[in-house]
């Protein structure tokens, strides 16, 4: 072939290759900005600047600047945070190609170092970290494979009418082994009263390097097994009007006072409690009553038996939840995200997969 042909073939190709890369991006956000110190206005080096709950995320550079580009369209938490200042954390909603710029000032903040010291934990923390860890990992065979680093900044109250209350004096460093991820949580709220368990805080995730073709195969498939009949797999099947075809049966019903007080139950799909939202990309959630959500796709896992305590029963073959609202409607993402904190309840399988179970919103099967 001459040469001219083959340095042509190769213009083409770049290209091509060129257009593809432009293609991916249109349609995709972009945040930039600066991050400096409130006091001093000096430009913050290094900074950390992150999406809650995924994988995007960079750091400023000397002057201060960041940059971060081919974010999807969706609700987002951005989180800046810098050694000795407070972390910022803000939700925003992201549109299709908006150009976002942030212009952040960190007040400093001072640490108080002696209070993270290990040796003041005695036997009744430890027993909390314990309990803790069941609450906030979860109890499914995923969770024996999660290690929290960093355990010695939490600290636990239960002083309030058998409310237990937990808080992180640093960001908690989590391994985890079975997905396959290191994630950096910063807790915002966590608090156990009754059966209802709730926190909020920003995670970010990192891939961590497999040994081999094997763990990285077992990785995928945790993943996988993870995200299918999860919350965030029906909350998107519900924004892609698919609920039938990734295998979740929906029902509403009409209650009493109590979940055991059944007044009436039909079967919906997602276009009977979905809505758009004045943001074209964005999808609300709005019913009366309590959702029913049976997934097909798999069967009770032998430990969310054990998780229930006082259930006697053979596990069942397919998984069965229950959703309320605490708003009258909530407003899901793309990535089966919820802008509104603390926005709906669940209960049954869906409160069973907790963090253990977690994937960065960005994944799906297959990608």
């Amino acid at each position: 072939m001459p040469r001219f042909v083959l340095i042509a073939l190769l213009l083409i190709t770049s290209l091509l290759f060129a257009d593809l890369i432009a293609a991916q991006e249109r349609g995709r956000g972009t945040i930039s900005g600066t991050v400096t110190a409130e006091k001093t206005g000096e430009p913050l080096h290094g900074a950390h600047v992150f999406l809650s709950g995924t994988k995007i995320g960079t750091v400023t550079n000397p002057a201060g600047r960041f940059q971060i580009r081919g974010i999807p369209a969706g609700n987002y938490r951005l989180v800046i945070s810098s050694i000795g200042y407070k972390r910022l954390a803000e939700d925003l909603t992201i549109s299709p190609g908006e150009n976002l710029i942030r212009n952040e000032k960190l007040p400093a903040v001072v640490y108080e170092l002696d209070e993270i010291f290990a040796g003041n934990l005695d036997e009744r923390w430890q027993t909390y970290l314990e309990r803790f860890e069941r609450l906030f990992l979860g109890e499914t065979q995923l969770s024996d494979s999660v290690k929290i680093l960093n355990p010695e900044v939490l600290r636990f109250d239960r002083s309030r009418w058998g409310r237990f209350r937990a808080e992180a004096l640093a960001p908690l460093r989590i391994e985890n082994r079975a997905l396959g991820y290191e994630i950096t949580y910063f807790l915002d709220d966590f608090s156990h009263s009754g059966t209802v368990t709730r926190w909020d805080g920003e995670p970010l995730f990192a891939e961590m390097v497999p040994d081999n073709e094997q763990q990285a195969a077992w990785w995928e498939e945790n993943r996988r097994n993870a995200f299918l009949g999860s919350y965030r797999h029906f909350l998107i099947s519900l924004v892609e009007g698919s609920t039938e075809e990734e295998e979740f049966r929906v029902y509403l019903e009409r209650r009493g006072r109590s979940l055991a007080s059944t007044q009436q139950k039909v079967r919906v799909d997602g276009t009977r409690i979905t809505e758009p939202a004045p943001e074209e990309f964005l999808t609300r959630l709005r019913f009366n009553g309590v959702l029913e959500v049976i997934y097909l796709g798999a069967g009770e896992d032998p430990d969310y038996i054990r998780w229930r305590r006082g259930t006697v029963r053979m596990p069942s073959d397919v998984q069965s939840s229950h959703v309320e609202l605490n708003k009258p409607f909530v407003t899901i993402d793309a990535d089966g995200e919820i802008s509104e904190t603390y926005g709906t309840t669940r209960y049954g399988y869906f409160s069973f997969k907790r963090f253990a179970d977690k994937t960065p919103r960005e994944y799906r099967p297959g990608n």
